[in-house]
């Protein structure tokens, strides 16, 4: 499998080339539009590195394109790769807003391509247990849910060199256009695939100071009636993190945690039991093996795009308007 990076100066970088890597994966060149940043990035991650990006694509003619833009320069990224119509993965949020999101979606899917998007916690062991009780008649009707994703501080995104991260005039937002992107995710997942109505939502940056939030909480509500809870924070003191999904139905509680899913039956049964953590390499295995048998992805730009139109419509609820 022949890939390229475009986008090379965002902190996952890293992370798909070791994951590359370790699949056997050659990664023949990156590229960013930001020059200076993307060299120093490659330089780092020990791949050769060009500042044009459809001289790269059109030289390599990779069978895979992991596009990784600066919020602001999604669309800006992916221009070439659509031009060319090569199959991609793409980092969420896809932009700084959901607008911005679903023309790049609307765009990705008039090329009719595999268009991945990088929704790593749609791996996690929670689903796949979910579908199966759903299948043997045992997950009754959802209730409620909960989905919690709180990481270090702030300042490690100064400390990566991507303190554009901070500035909502790039990034879009905060704790909550980030991180809790995946909840988002989750939340529309559970709401059948619609953007669940905001019911309220509050964000703070009292600690920090800084013009995107440090944490934000919403309630959102599914058609059917299950209520739904996120949160997001830039909140955990240390390096690390605190991360939770729970999902409660008439015939099942479900809760996974740091490698740990806890099953309750509706008959006392207690299923316990460790599980994989959900990451990078498990996510771009996925796709690599998705593209190789010609199947979908299995989150894909739309997916993206869902997500992002939420979080927007979490930031009004919170008082917070358009926040590019």
């Amino acid at each position: 499998m022949r890939t390229v990076i475009v986008g090379v100066g965002h902190w996952h970088a890293q992370m798909y080339a070791d994951a590359l890597a370790k699949l056997g994966a050659s990664v023949l060149g990156t590229s960013d539009l930001d020059a200076e940043a993307g060299r120093a990035a490659a330089e780092k991650v020990r791949l050769p590195f060009e500042t044009d990006s459809a001289a790269l694509l059109d030289r390599v003619k990779p069978d895979l394109v992991f596009v990784l833009p600066r919020h602001d320069r999604a669309m800006d990224e992916l221009r070439p790769v659509l031009d060319r119509r090569l199959p991609f993965l793409i980092e969420k949020p896809m932009g700084r807003t959901g607008v911005e999101a679903r023309a790049v979606a609307e765009a990705a899917k008039k090329t009719k391509v595999f268009a991945a998007s990088a929704l790593a916690n749609r791996s996690l062991a929670i689903w796949k247990r979910v579908e199966a009780l759903q299948r043997a008649g045992q997950f009754g009707t959802l209730m409620h849910a909960h989905f919690r994703t709180v990481n270090g501080p702030p300042g490690r995104y100064r400390d990566w060199a991507v303190g554009w991260m901070l500035e909502p005039s790039i990034s879009g937002g905060g704790a909550m256009r980030n991180l809790g992107f995946h909840g988002a995710d989750a939340a529309v997942v559970l709401s059948g695939g619609k953007v669940p109505t905001v019911r309220g939502a509050s964000v703070t940056h009292h600690a920090y100071k800084l013009p995107v939030e440090e944490f934000a909480t919403a309630v959102v509500a599914a058609e059917s009636g299950a209520v739904i809870s996120l949160e997001a924070g830039y909140s955990y003191a240390a390096g690390g993190g605190d991360m939770e999904w729970r999902i409660a139905a008439t015939g099942a509680y479900l809760r996974e945690t740091r490698g740990r899913l806890e099953v309750r039956l509706a008959d006392g049964t207690l299923e316990a039991t460790d599980v994989p953590l959900p990451g990078y390499h498990s996510l771009t295995e996925d796709v690599l093996t998705r593209l190789k048998q010609g199947k979908p992805p299995a989150a894909d730009v739309e997916d993206c795009a869902r997500a992002g139109e939420l979080i927007d419509r979490i930031y009004q609820s919170a008082g917070q308007g358009r926040t590019a």
